[in-house]
């Protein structure tokens, strides 16, 4: 059993609730945890507290935060039958913050193994310890460590002693490799064409539909421009160092001057005032500044990507000396790189850029901007030959301006001072990692970098093998749809232009499985829902399935080879959709009288005849705010749950079960630089990350996610929502298949929302 140990910050209010950071030694091992105001020179001593997890501790990140001087990433853990009893935790880096929340995340998905000591975190509610074959990473049985003799010896236990146990162990496995892989699971085309190569730098610009004059007179937004290179450093100290505003950024950093914090929001974002240097503006031109909200967020595989877009803010007017630039979208994509040539540490760094330098408006305005950019992006270089005279691991001694000021007044700040804080590290039985987990455990901007930088699109991705059905067979579900095979069952393989052809057709075809005599409640679903259907007349604000093809999703053989294969059409119908607002949460919208499928429900048991009703699959969105949105998605099968296996365990299963094998794939087809970046086109567990609501009866089961649960991820639907009108926006859903019998997935339903508008979002009924 591997044990993990090192120091943390302990962060706690007084009744005063004045914040104080304590530094404590932890120790975890299995779901057991204890911490000493010492690290222990021996096993038997005691500790300042100690307890176990169980599956109902959560885990939430709240990123970068200063206390006391000190900038520490703070994280939380707390029970999720109430949420007023937190435990607050602060580490030194995002790297190690990262290991002890994964650590932590891990620990409470283990055995629930007895002893004297209780929770770790203070809980409330009943508790009850569902075993599950299968669960958040992988699943089946897990491989009895006691050599069938059903007891394993728990090293933080005293000498000797025994924890008896089943022989067979219904735990969690660590992390899938697949869920490290930050591989995309949609089959599109690169938005990025390069254009050229400056100073080791290639440059990209953004396609988009832009036609230069013409484009510029009609107020649309120029592409993107985009420098890519390679640093010899660690990912993380890339991150800090162009975090920092202090005066080490002046090493690197030729257009930078001067700039400071005005706002932080939480330890994610926060309102920055930066000013720029003249002498490397085109002459006599008046120096610039920009405010801009910046946004950050550390990926699984180690990755940064920070973003920026400018905003108002009263806190800092436009100066009578600057002229106040428009940064329409910028940021930063730091990714790690394998190494090579006997670099130990190495990074990939995109830098990316859509900015208004707010010349007179002339036809070569556009002209002027991109030279101005294209001398912006060259800080990639700068920051390369940085890197050059500093080592690999270097942190920048000046975090922000605050820090600055207690160094000249004479007293170190704590954070600079030396500390005996060793790095965390784990002892005992680590996991270890196969091939296959160190290939998925690369960033996608290494594995996918022909895929990413690309001008003449390869292969078609549809050519990737199909898996069979359920039952081995190969089965269309349209009766309009014409076979591929021939009479001598052989089967014609399609060309790319027919391919093609073949998906255009078929992206307002919605796969039909009921009976003709459904239509009329099919109908009826529709419209019941607020959110109107792709039609020729509704072509904004409206929705319609997305196609099944363009999701990749688990193979039969996934446990084998770890290839996903192209998805085949969903085994429900997308019927209806809700567009609502309203001023507080709006919970189980199934259960209200008014809703689509109690209409449904109704009309169908007027029908004479009827053997059993259809079962729904609700998805309830909420994006809090002052006004709360909601977007419910509804899903229908005909045919019995128990002819998926899945599909079944999910429904009839505990919300541990379910939170961890809910799976998004999302994907912006159709949107600015900034959403995709934000959003990713990566396969996602939701129940990891966000609070989920179940609601279940006989007839259906209704998820309601809180956005509003995560900082992360609402400040990433915040950026979202505005652009919204102008994204297109593709969306699959499915349950994560973790062993052979579950094997291989297939997609409960998808959806395609074009150009949704805030503004037509129809009040909630009142329940």
């Amino acid at each position: 059993m591997a044990i993990m140990e090192g120091w943390l910050y302990l962060i706690e209010s007084n009744k005063l609730m004045m914040t104080h950071p304590r530094k404590r030694y932890f120790v975890l091992s299995g779901n057991q945890a204890r911490y000493y105001k010492e690290k222990p020179a021996y096993r038997q001593e005691a500790p300042l507290k100690s307890g176990s997890f169980d599956p109902y501790t959560r885990v939430v990140d709240h990123g970068r935060e200063s206390i006391h001087g000190r900038t520490l990433f703070v994280f939380e853990i707390y029970d999720s039958y109430t949420h007023g009893d937190k435990l607050k935790f602060g580490a030194r880096s995002s790297e190690e913050a990262a290991k002890w929340m994964e650590a932590f995340k891990e620990a409470a998905e283990q055995d629930i193994l007895p002893g004297n000591d209780g929770l770790f975190v203070p809980s409330g509610g009943r508790r009850k310890y569902p075993f599950r074959l299968s669960g958040r990473r992988s699943g089946g049985l897990v491989k009895d460590l006691s050599g069938g003799s059903g007891t394993i010896t728990n090293p933080l236990f005293r000498e000797g002693s025994t924890t008896e146990l089943p022989g067979w162990v219904g735990s969690l496995l660590s992390r899938d490799s697949s869920a490290r892989d930050a591989s995309p699971d949609v089959v599109a085309d690169s938005p990025w064409q390069i254009f050229g190569c400056v100073n080791g730098l290639r440059l990209f610009r953004e396609t988009t539909d832009h036609h230069g004059f013409k484009s510029m007179i009609r107020g649309e937004d120029p592409p993107a421009l985009m420098g890519v290179g390679v640093v010899f450093a660690t990912c993380e100290s890339v991150f800090q160092t162009v975090m920092t505003l202090g005066s080490s950024r002046s090493e690197w950093d030729f257009c930078y001057a001067k700039g400071r914090v005005i706002e932080h929001i939480d330890g994610h974002s926060d309102i920055v005032h930066k000013q720029f240097h003249t002498h490397w503006l085109p002459w006599r031109m008046k120096p610039r500044d920009l405010v801009v909200h910046r946004y950050w967020r550390r990926e699984d595989d180690g990755s940064y990507v920070i973003l920026y877009k400018s905003v108002k803010h009263e806190k800092c007017r436009p100066r009578r000396k600057f002229v106040r630039a428009w940064l329409k979208s910028g940021g930063y994509v730091i990714s790690p790189l394998p190494p090579q040539g006997g670099f130990q540490h190495r990074c990939a760094v995109k830098h990316i850029l859509t900015v208004d330098w707010k010349h007179f408006k002339t036809p070569w305005s556009s002209s002027k901007d991109r030279v101005i950019t294209l001398k912006v992006l060259e800080r990639v270089a700068a920051l390369r030959e940085f890197y050059k005279v500093k080592p690999a691991d270097y942190m920048p001694t000046s975090i922000s301006p605050d820090l600055r000021r207690l160094d000249v007044a004479g007293c170190k700040p704590p954070l600079l001072q030396k500390e005996n804080i060793p790095e965390v590290h784990l002892c005992g039985a680590e996991v270890a990692r196969s091939p296959e987990d160190n290939i998925a455990g690369q960033s996608m901007f290494r594995q996918l970098a022909e895929e990413e930088f690309f001008d003449v699109p390869e292969d078609s991705a549809w050519d990737t093998e199909l898996e069979p059905d359920l039952d081995g067979r190969r089965e269309s579900t349209d009766p309009d749809e014409t076979s591929d095979e021939d009479q001598n069952g052989g089967v014609h393989k399609l060309s790319a232009a027919a391919t093609i052809v073949k998906r255009f057709q078929g992206m307002a075809a919605q796969k039909r499985t009921h009976q003709d005599d459904d239509e009329d409640g099919i109908e009826l679903l529709a419209r019941e829902g607020t959110l109107p259907k792709s039609s020729g007349c509704c072509t904004t604000s409206c929705y319609e399935s997305a196609e099944a093809s363009i999701f990749l999703i688990r193979g039969k053989h996934y446990l084998q080879d770890r290839k996903k294969v192209v998805a085949k059409d969903p085994v429900m119908q997308f019927v209806a959709a809700d567009w609502l607002k309203s001023n507080k949460r709006e919970d189980h919208l199934a259960s209200r009288p008014s809703n689509p499928v109690q209409q449904f429900l109704a009309n169908q048991r007027k029908i004479e005849g009827r053997v059993q009703d259809p079962f729904f699959f609700i998805i309830n969105i909420q994006v809090p705010g002052s006004t709360t949105y909601s977007l419910a998605l509804y899903y229908m099968i005909t045919q019995p749950l128990s002819d998926f296996l899945i599909l079944e365990n999910f429904v009839r299963g505990d919300d541990r079960h379910r939170n961890a094998s809910f799976k998004l794939i999302p994907h912006i087809a159709k949107g600015p630089w900034i959403v995709k970046q934000s959003v990713g086109k990566t396969a996602c567990l939701i129940g990891e990350a966000l609070e989920i609501t179940y609601h279940t009866d006989k007839n259906y089961i209704e998820l309601d996610v809180d956005i509003g649960s995560s900082s992360v991820a609402k400040g990433v639907v915040n950026l979202v929502l505005g652009y919204l009108s102008n994204l297109v926006i593709e969306l699959a859903f499915l349950i994560q298949a973790n062993t052979e019998e579950e094997l291989p997935e297939y997609l409960l339903g998808t959806c395609r929302l074009v150009n949704l508008d805030i503004a037509k979002a129809i009040p909630a009924r009142p329940e």
